[in-house]
């Protein structure tokens, strides 16, 4: 049995652009569980990690430049978070690559690591950008 996580209004941070992006990062960790609890399917393993690639490129700059023009004061900080998100995703997909982890191991680093990182960034670090920025509108 598997976890999956589901998007809350609570959990936005007032910018539909970047709601947008956690609902998709979102929507693409469920889909890599069922895949992975359902069998292993090559194809589907290959377009998610083509997904969290753009996402890290794409979803990690615009917020950052969102922070930046909003002066938050917990920017440098907030991007190393998102570095050390960037790290860890590209040693995990090499283990993967080099088949040292089985799918129920990836199964359990995904569930613990993406489920993590959705209550404790998304859910925390995240809103602090927003309690800051909703604050100074």
């Amino acid at each position: 049995m598997s976890i999956h996580f589901e998007w809350k209004r609570d959990m936005s941070v007032g910018e539909d652009k970047i709601d947008t992006q956690h609902q998709g990062l979102l929507a693409q960790i469920n889909k890599i569980i069922d895949t992975l609890v359902l069998g292993v399917d090559s194809k589907e393993i290959a377009e998610a990690f083509s997904f969290f690639e753009k996402y890290i490129e794409n979803h990690f700059s615009y917020e950052e430049h969102y922070m930046k023009i909003h002066n938050y004061p917990e920017f440098e900080e907030h991007k190393k978070k998102h570095e050390d998100f960037s790290e860890k995703y590209f040693k995990f997909k090499d283990k993967f690559n080099k088949g040292e982890i089985d799918s129920n191991q990836l199964i359990m680093e995904i569930e613990t690591y993406l489920g993590g990182w959705w209550i404790g960034h998304i859910g925390k670090e995240d809103k602090k950008y927003h309690n800051f920025i909703d604050g100074i509108k």
